[in-house]
């Protein structure tokens, strides 16, 4: 079988494939009905090309990182999970007794979250979607990677804002691109900023249409933060690259 090209252009181009996050919903589906090995792929312009362990996306407390339980350690009064999946934090924190509200880009794994039980749950593209009063915003997970490139971080960094209380805070995780081999098409181009990654997801022969994923650094995204009027805090490193951040907006 000749190996496909590594995912560097605009979805338009891939007809016949499923919506980007499509294959993954269907995955988290399976291993919720009790499939262990359901089978997601992962393919990047990062090089990257493995299969990747669905019960993840489900683990408990006692299976997170070190940075997710700083995290929600940091968690106070109303609680806003953006990007919440198959629930983990949402989930942790209401049996905590925290106000959650769970905001998840895809209609079925929305529901899925629904069923395990998330007291309040949006389907919603939180780039675009707001609401106000919270005093927390948690993004896990490479939580800015969904906003695809350094111009849709400015973007949502103008817009974050709305969802917070006086003194409020976004907690938000992330890891530098690690590029592992250039890709076919010669990525990342000459100049480019290397965590504007392309992303391509593949489930039980459904292969998704390619979407941007946003892996940045914390010197970065500081820099685009004071554009933004936002004060970053490091509040955890791991040594490998991954790093929990603080951002809050001067009282």
């Amino acid at each position: 079988m000749t190996p496909r090209p590594a995912p560097t252009r605009e979805p338009g181009l891939y007809r016949g494939r499923v919506p980007p996050l499509a294959p993954f919903a269907s995955a988290l589906a399976a291993y919720a009905a009790g499939e262990s090995d359901p089978g997601l792929r992962l393919r990047s312009s990062l090089g990257e090309d493995a299969s990747l362990p669905v019960g993840f996306f489900f683990r408990t407390p006692d299976q997170w990182m070190d940075f997710e339980r700083y995290a929600v350690e940091l968690c106070r009064g109303r609680v806003l999970d953006l990007g919440a999946g198959a629930g983990p934090h949402t989930l942790a924190l209401e049996a905590r007794g925290c106000p959650v509200v769970a905001v998840e880009g895809s209609a079925a794994v929305a529901r899925l979250l629904r069923a395990r039980g998330a007291a309040s749950v949006v389907h919603a593209d939180f780039r675009h979607w707001w609401r106000p009063g919270f005093d927390t915003v948690l993004m896990l997970m490479n939580g800015l990677g969904p906003v695809g490139t350094l111009a849709g971080l400015d973007r949502f960094l103008a817009h974050a804002p709305r969802f917070l209380s006086p003194g409020g805070q976004i907690l938000v995780d992330g890891a530098e691109a690690v590029v592992r081999r250039p890709s076919a098409a010669g990525w990342p181009p000459a100049g480019g900023y290397p965590g504007q990654a392309w992303i391509e997801l593949s489930h039980a022969g459904r292969v998704g249409r390619p979407f941007r994923e946003l892996y940045v650094d914390p010197e970065t995204l500081a820099r685009h933060a004071a554009r933004a009027d936002c004060r970053l805090e490091v509040a955890f490193e791991d040594g490998n690259g991954v790093w929990l951040a603080r951002l809050t907006r001067p009282s």
